[in-house]
């Protein structure tokens, strides 16, 4: 197994209608995975993505939204992923309508 150069774990209340901005350290880890789980009551109902090759504070893509198993029920869980794809840092921006807690865990190789 390689050794990760991204690991990272963390939990998050969202509160309702409130956009939550969550950096993802990924280091220049060419491959990433990581797991976000609905650990709260209600759905996550919007969130985007937006890579960022030289990290948060300089300039990145413009955020792009995940419609694929969006939203997210309670107790489900959504991979996010990257293949060859060394980047810095990955801006995720989750909402909530009625609020609720996740849990994102995962790293890179």
């Amino acid at each position: 197994m390689p050794a990760y150069l991204s690991r990272y774990g963390a939990d998050f209340t969202l509160a309702a209608g409130v956009p939550k901005v969550i950096d993802l350290p990924i280091n220049g880890a060419r491959d990433w995975r990581f797991v976000l789980r609905n650990t709260g009551s209600n759905a996550v109902t919007a969130m985007t993505i937006a890579r960022y090759p030289l990290g948060a504070s300089e300039q990145g893509e413009d955020p792009t939204a995940v419609t694929d198993d969006i939203p997210l029920a309670a107790a489900a869980s959504l991979p996010i992923t990257g293949t060859s794809e060394p980047i810095t840092t990955l801006r995720v921006v989750l909402t909530s309508t009625s609020g609720t807690t996740v849990r994102i865990a995962g790293g890179g190789w």
